[in-house]
Formats: structure tokens, sequence, C-alpha cells
């Protein structure tokens, strides 16, 4: 196992807070803003702001009372589902720091911090952790060393603020004329050299793609090879994130996945599509209240089940008498 520096006491509850007592991320990701809007857009639904806060207030207030946490966004659900009681206090908080999207640079796909938003300000009203997409490609270097360096810049301040750090890599082709067929074949290669370096950076939990495409092969015997090599390349936790695909795929991930190594699951639409895209009342309202909640429970259940707690690769610093008087805090 690589050596991994204590978390300071902040970062450490952070991460506590969202887990399971067991030290599993059982985390339910409605952060997402250009993709709900478009899902809302294809279904002929409102996609406004309202529209949008509407969507994740009843996705959080059915699942509230079996994720260990949520990924929320700033602009249409952390403060707003805080406010409003569907954000439990048992419930652990990641808000989203970058824009949605990314700004198309020849092919290079770059972050940026969401306009008039900071890790402070995240810090400030309460939430567990930072989260940071990025999009990534090792093998695009003038872009992922730009990446790299915002990780960089981000992972300061987040630990000047004593907060968690959570860090999500999705990859793009190599090249803008290579093939579906051929990046989805290197798709294992990227996604384990991007865990190499990124969390390498002074991040705090990784949220990972799954490291084979189900187009590529279906045999679970690859998969957990390739799951075990990310927990080996991974220098801190790794949760796996959902991409989009269907729930009865994502399970199947999820299992092999937690059996490898990972730490549990950072899930959005494989768990709620559904409450996007469905138009007749009835049938949403059923999906709503009976079948997403249990797709978390299965979820729950197998994470809780199969998966390598958090504090296998990171520990807590030492405490000693009278800590608290050279422990930072912030300068007010």
């Amino acid at each position: 196992m690589v050596e991994v520096e204590s978390l300071t006491i902040g970062r450490w509850r952070g991460l506590q807070q969202l887990a399971t007592p067991e030290g599993v991320f059982c985390i339910v990701a409605v952060d997402q803003r250009g993709n709900l809007k478009r899902m809302l857009e294809k279904a002929g639904r409102p996609s406004d702001p309202q529209a949008m806060t509407a969507v994740k207030r009843e996705i959080v207030g059915a699942l509230n009372r079996d994720a260990s946490g949520f990924l929320l966004d700033p602009e249409f659900s952390a403060a707003q589902l805080m406010a409003s009681g569907e954000l439990l206090g048992q419930n652990g908080l990641a808000v989203s720091l970058e824009a949605t999207g990314y700004e198309d640079r020849e092919g290079d796909r770059l972050t940026s911090i969401l306009e008039g938003w900071s890790e402070a300000k995240i810090k400030a009203m309460g939430a567990s952790s930072v989260k940071l997409l990025i999009y990534y490609n090792p093998r695009r270097e003038a872009a992922a060393r730009q990446q790299e360096e915002l990780v960089r810049q981000v992972s300061a301040r987040t630990r000047a603020l004593d907060i968690a750090l959570m860090v999500e890599v999705v990859t793009y082709p190599s090249s803008d004329d290579q093939t579906q067929e051929a990046f989805q074949a290197e798709r294992r290669e990227l996604i384990i050299e991007s865990a190499r370096r990124v969390t390498a950076l002074g991040i705090d939990l990784f949220k990972a793609e799954f490291p084979v495409h189900p187009s590529v092969t279906q045999d679970e015997e690859v998969w957990y090879e390739a799951c075990r090599e990310l927990t080996e390349a991974s220098q801190v936790p790794w949760a796996l994130l959902s991409a989009g695909v269907d729930f009865d795929t994502y399970a199947r991930q999820l299992k092999v996945a937690c059996r490898a190594g990972a730490s549990g699951f950072v899930a959005g639409r494989a768990i709620w599509r559904e409450a996007a895209e469905e138009t007749d009342p009835a049938k949403r309202e059923a999906f709503l209240q009976t079948t997403m909640p249990w797709r978390l429970r299965e979820l729950v259940a197998i994470a809780r089940r199969e998966a390598t707690p958090w504090t296998a690769k990171l520990s807590a610093g030492a405490v000693d008498e009278g800590w608290y008087r050279t422990y930072p805090g912030l300068s007010l």
C-alpha cells in the first residue's frame, strides 16, 4: 500500500460525515446541471431553475433516509434543499465547485470554477466536502498539466480551510479523430493512470469511472483485475460513479469494484434517471416512492457488504494534549 499522509481533523470529520458508520460511502449525486436540463427538455418537461430545484427536491426527499450523503450543486440544490428540509442533518454534504460543462480548447476539455463560488463559501455553508470535476486524459499532456495545476490550487485552498476534497475524473478521447471503439479499448489504461496522477495531488477522495466499458467485455474477472489495478494506483480511497449506465449494469459494476477495494459509491442517474425522464404522473410517482428508494437500498446493501472502509487508506492525525493551541483554524 502506498504511504499517505494522515488527515487533519476537519478533513477527517468531513469524510466521516459522508460515510456510513462502517466507513463506506453511499452518496447520491444530484449535482447535475447541464445533463439534467437536457434530460428534462428531451422529455418535454420544464427546465427552468425552479423546475430543476423541484426535481432535485423530490429525489433527495425520497432518498434522504438511506443515503449516507448527497453531492449537490450550489445553483439549484445545496442551500435550497438544506433550507427546505429535504437534506437532513444526518446526511453528509459535498458541494460542486466547478461550473457545469467544460471549455473546449482545440479538442482539450478544461474545467473552470463557477463564477462567484469558492471553497471558502462551501466551507462556510457547513458542507462536509468540496467536489471538483475535471475532464482529464494523461495523453493530452498540455491539457493534463493545466488540469493538474487546477487540482493543486484547489487542494491548497481546501487544506487551508481544513475541508475534505473529492475529485471526480472524467476521461475523454486521446485525439480528436479517435473512434469510440478505440477510446473504450484504452479506457482501462487511461483511468488507472489518471488515478495514479490525480490522487498524488493532495486530494482526499477519488470519484472514479468504472475502468472497463461494458462494450469491451462483460467478463467480471477482467472487471475485477482492472478495479484491483485502480485500487493499487489510487493513493486515497475511491468511490464509483455511475456515468449514466442502467441500474442493473451499475449494480454489477459496484459489486465488483467494492470487492476489488472501492470504498463505496457516488452515484446519480443509475438511481434516479426516471425522475427526470418519466412523464406519466402515476408512473413517475410510483418510481419516486418505490423503485428509486429500492435501487438505493440495493446499492447500499452491496457497498456495506463488500466495500473496503475508507479508513483502510487514510488515518487521522495524532491529537496530543493541547492540540487546540496549534490547530490553525480560520483567520477572521
